[in-house]
This record gives structure tokens, C-alpha cells and sequence, in this order.
């Protein structure tokens, strides 16, 4: 009865991942890569499988079954390909466990086969979870403890929207060094009046604009730092509306370009390849455009994307919770 109840557990929680996908139930991508990392160990705790290959399928067929359920979120399948990776790793340390010499990377020539059962695998895999759910946790601290070594004195700094790492980050900021923050209002969503008030809150000099007002502004700025979507296999972002336009200004006139991004939005998927499931999210225009004005309305098409392509180029400096890299590579 328990191992039948551990499976249903699993099962549950893959649907109700899956539902919430399909229906938009959900604030950030953080939610998902927590909701996945402890669905998949549920499945691990139960005996659904039996060795290595078992799991890896299961772990492939979620990641593209919670795609299919909406294409523009990245992070649940970022956190099951990482855990794929991890399954690999554990599975060739566990085989080669006591030989003189161990396999310290995979050979993608070298044909492995992972039907063989090992013991205390489950645990293995079970441990990586717990130390990427920690990950996960702290992930946002961990890049915030690097604010000192980038952010200056008086510096002026320019964010868009609202993203609780790049909070984060500016409040340890300024608890060292004294900064001004320019926030721009990022449409349609407008969540940069939101990190207005809380940066307001902890004593922060800061100055709210409209997205248009961005070129006007970029000459006082020292510094670009954002948060991602997700960071791309070419270097590029899936970012916020707005970025692009913004970033590109801040190469016009020089201003380096930080990028925070936790690990689970590091993704293996190239844009504008031929496999791509990388896709654009819409949404209501009503914050857009005033539905009082019935006769255009009926004349015009109006969209309003949630997200941005960002090219590498336009990026100075990745800051990630586990290292700094001005490149992918």
C-alpha cells in the first residue's frame, strides 16, 4: 500500500504540474523548477523504476510532456535535463566504485548501457536532488553575495521591470556601497512600479520611467543588471518585453550589460534552430490600450508579447549563483 501510494503521489503531481502549465496557474519560473525538482524526487523515492535507463526515460518523456503543456516555459525542462545529466554521472560512479581509475567525464562516442541495476543508486540520485533543491533555495542569495564586487560607489544603475534576484541583489548592493537605481515600468505588466516601492522602502535613491524614456536616460547610466527568463545555449536571453530595445541602447552608448540568472534557466535549446521550442507567450492588451476606444480597436491588431530575444552580443557579464562569465563557453 505505501509503494502504491508513493507511485499515486508522483502521478498526481505530474498532472497537477501539467495543468497548471496549460492553464497559466503559476507567478514564476522558480515555482516550476521547485514544483519539478520535488516531483521528480517523488518518482525517484518510488518503485516505478529499476535502474538508470528507466529513470532517464522517464525523465526525457516529463520534460517534453510539461513543454507540450506550454512551450514558453523552460525552467521545468532545464531542471529534468540537468537531473538526466546528474542520473549519467551517478550511474558511471557507482559502476566504476573501486577501479584505479574512474570516469570522470562521459564520452558522447561511448555507448553506456544503463539498464543495469546498481545499488544504492536510488540514494545517489536521491542526494542530487536535496543538493539542487538547495540550489534552488538559495540560489538568489548566492548571487546577491557578489553585489559588492560589481556595483560602486554612487553608481547609477538601470533595471527593467521587476525580477527578485536583481532585488535582491541592488539592496545588498546598497548596503555597501550608495547607489541610484532607474527603474523602467516595463509594459505590459508594469512590475517595475512594484520594485519601485520595495527598493523605496530600504532607503534606495530611485527614479520610475516609461519604457520610451530609456534612450533619454541611458547617458547617467553605469550600469544595465537584469534578470532572464532564460539564458539560451548561444549566450543569448529569452528576457522580458522591452529588453531588446533597451539593450541595444545600452551598447549606443556603451554601458556594460549585467545578467543574473539562477541555474535552472540555463538552457541546452539554440535559438532559431530547427528543433526549437523556444516561443513567444501573449497576452491581454488591455493594459495596452484603452477598450473605450471601440473604433479603433476594431480597425487595428494589438499584441502584446511577454517576451523578448536577446542576442549575446548585447550582454556584458553573466552572473550566475554558481560562477561569473562574461561567455557561455
Amino acid at each position: 500500500m505505501a509503494n502504491a501510494s508513493k507511485e499515486s503521489q508522483y502521478i498526481i503531481l505530474l498532472q497537477q504540474l501539467e495543468i497548471s502549465l496549460k492553464r497559466g496557474r503559476y507567478v514564476r519560473s522558480h515555482e516550476l523548477a521547485t514544483r519539478t525538482l520535488r516531483l521528480a524526487e517523488k518518482y525517484v523515492q518510488s518503485d516505478s523504476w529499476k535502474n538508470a535507463e528507466e529513470v532517464m526515460q522517464w525523465l526525457e518523456n516529463t520534460a517534453d510532456r510539461l513543454t507540450k503543456a506550454a512551450v514558453s516555459e523552460s525552467a521545468p525542462s532545464n531542471v529534468l535535463k540537468r537531473l538526466i545529466k546528474t542520473v549519467q554521472e551517478d550511474f558511471m560512479t557507482r559502476k566504476n566504485q573501486g577501479r584505479m581509475h574512474t570516469i570522470s567525464r562521459l564520452d558522447s562516442d561511448t555507448k553506456v548501457d544503463y539498464s543495469e541495476e546498481l545499488p544504492d543508486l536510488r540514494s545517489d540520485i536521491l542526494g542530487a536532488i536535496l543538493d539542487l533543491s538547495s540550489e534552488l533555495e538559495n540560489g538568489a542569495e548566492s548571487i546577491a553575495e557578489d553585489a559588492e564586487k560589481h556595483i560602486n560607489a554612487n553608481e547609477v544603475i538601470m533595471t527593467i521591470g521587476r525580477s527578485r534576484t536583481v532585488e535582491a541583489f541592488l539592496k545588498r548592493a546598497a548596503k555597501i556601497n550608495k547607489l541610484e537605481v532607474i527603474i523602467v515600468k516595463c509594459g505590459p505588466f508594469y512590475q517595475g512600479k512594484d520594485l519601485a516601492k520595495s527598493l523605496t522602502k530600504s532607503k534606495i535613491k530611485t527614479t520610475l520611467i516609461n519604457d520610451t524614456a530609456a534612450f533619454s536616460m541611458m547617458s547617467r547610466v553605469d550600469k544595465i543588471v537584469i534578470g532572464t527568463h532564460t539564458v539560451l545555449a548561444n549566450g543569448g536571453l529569452k528576457a522580458i518585453a522591452g529588453c531588446h530595445q533597451i539593450l541595444l541602447t545600452a551598447k549606443y552608448f556603451n554601458v556594460p550589460v549585467l545578467v543574473l540568472a539562477a541555474s535552472y534557466k540555463l538552457s541546452p535549446e539554440y535559438p532559431f534552430s530547427a528543433e526549437m521550442k523556444i516561443t513567444n507567450r501573449f497576452v491581454s492588451p488591455e493594459e495596452l490600450i484603452d477598450y473605450k476606444d471601440g473604433d479603433m480597436i476594431d480597425n487595428v491588431q494589438v499584441y502584446a508579447p511577454v517576451f523578448d530575444y536577446v542576442p549575446p552580443e548585447l550582454v556584458s557579464l553573466f552572473i550566475f549563483n554558481m560562477y561569473v562569465s562574461t561567455t557561455l563557453n
